[in-house]
């Protein structure tokens, strides 16, 4: 992979972050001005790859974490 992953998610394979960055931009193109500033990338704190159901955890600053899904959908983790 040509782009330098960042720092939180290193251990991912090219797919995994290519994956990471498609969802990251499908969840932050649906928030509000705002909710873009507290999920930006540098609030991550760390990405988890779960591969039963080919998703990854996100956990951000502010205490939320999501699950990204191949196909670009997101849900919070509860």
């Amino acid at each position: 992979m040509e782009t330098e992953k960042i720092h939180v998610a290193e251990h991912l394979t090219d797919y995994e972050y290519r994956f990471f960055l498609n969802a990251y931009a499908h969840h932050s193109r649906h928030m509000d001005l705002n909710g873009r500033g507290e999920y930006m990338l540098s609030k991550i704190e760390k990405v988890e790859p779960c591969i039963r159901n080919e998703s990854l955890n996100v956990y951000f600053s502010n205490g939320t974490s999501w699950r990204y899904f191949a196909d670009g959908g997101c849900l919070p983790n509860r």
